[in-house]
């Protein structure tokens, strides 16, 4: 029977990583660190075996605490983080390192500096991988790295396309595979894409066919939204739609945007005002938590607790579990053939 790897995760949300790693199986996590208690609950209430901290993870990484972590629950051979990506994210004001979410990868640094696993998966939106005008990295990606490789890791990117994975979704990724020089991951290569895409529509109808699901609390819109839904057409935002009544300008294309069922998603985000919760290309309304679960690939039975704005959250901000799965599959076929 082969070992399972043992990994440790940051910043783990409502498991979207975790529940990938379990999907690939071979792999264990040791603990999880959260600071937000609902997305702890739902991993807890979904994988109840599972070891999760609630703290914020500057508490966390402080070399005393790491200590007792290590004491409690011993070493791992992984680190998976998809540290916050408000700063970087095309839809937000992209501060950056100015921005409160920009530097917390270096708090990720310092659980990699006292344990020294033998990898690390990190995660974040494509925008922070972007080149400049001049086809160069932007000077924040070249700053993670540095930081990364000068822990003594060897770096390997990519921007992924989660759609050319059979998620039902454009959502599209950094993925940092990080490794010490003795480690096989150093002929790691990233999985290979498919254009055999599924749509969003494929996704959502095999749903229907279940009643009673859990998170599938439908939105109640005035009139005043359904009367400018019924103007919008399949694939089609706010703004390409004239003569509809007062909207105010908003920087995003996805403002009342209905999806278009002969294509995958567009991104699942979350937050956001008004306008801003994805719309079905068939209903009248906006999709509920479990849609955007679905588009997300969570199972049916995958129950996230908490409001409905706190569910919300959660899906928008986890990493879809089928394309987790995806790479640690791939990852965990080099990572033994150390050993071969």
């Amino acid at each position: 029977m082969t070992k399972k790897i043992k990994i440790a995760e940051l910043f783990c949300g409502p498991g979207g990583f975790a529940l990938g790693a379990k999907l690939s199986k071979n792999f264990k996590h040791v603990w999880l660190v959260d600071n937000d208690l609902d997305s702890l609950k739902t991993i807890k209430q979904n994988m109840p075996d599972q070891n999760t901290i609630h703290q914020d993870v500057q508490k966390f990484s402080k070399t005393k605490n790491l200590k007792s972590i290590k004491r409690k629950y011993g070493s791992f051979e992984g680190l998976v983080f998809g540290f916050p990506c408000n700063d970087f994210s095309i839809v937000g004001k992209k501060r950056g390192f100015a921005g409160k979410y920009g530097g917390l990868y270096k708090y990720a640094c310092k659980v990699l500096k006292f344990f020294r696993p033998n990898f690390f998966i990190a995660e974040n939106v494509s925008n922070l991988g972007t080149l400049n005008k001049k086809s160069k990295i932007n000077k924040n990606f070249k700053k993670i790295l540095f930081d990364f490789k000068k822990l003594g890791y060897e770096i390997k990117f990519k921007k992924i396309k989660f759609e050319k994975f059979k998620i039902p979704q454009r959502r599209h990724r950094i993925i940092i595979i990080g490794h010490k020089k003795n480690c096989n991951l150093k002929n790691f290569k990233f999985p290979k894409e498919s254009n055999n895409l599924v749509t969003c529509k494929k996704a959502l109808e095999k749903l229907y066919k279940y009643k009673n699901l859990y998170n599938h609390e439908t939105y109640k819109h005035s009139e005043k939204i359904k009367k400018r839904l019924r103007k919008i057409k399949q694939g089609q935002n706010v703004w390409q739609i004239n003569g509809l009544p007062n909207v105010k300008k908003a920087r995003m294309s996805n403002i009342y945007k209905k999806l278009d069922p002969t294509k995958p998603a567009y991104t699942v985000t979350g937050s956001g005002g008004g306008g801003t919760h994805m719309y079905h290309y068939k209903f009248l309304r906006a999709l509920t938590n479990r849609e955007r679960a679905t588009l997300q690939t969570f199972p049916k039975t995958y129950i996230f607790v908490g409001k409905k704005e706190s569910v919300r959250k959660q899906i928008g901000m986890a990493v879809p579990p089928v394309g987790a799965k995806t790479i640690f599959d791939n990852l965990k076929r080099y990572y033994y053939s150390r050993q071969s």
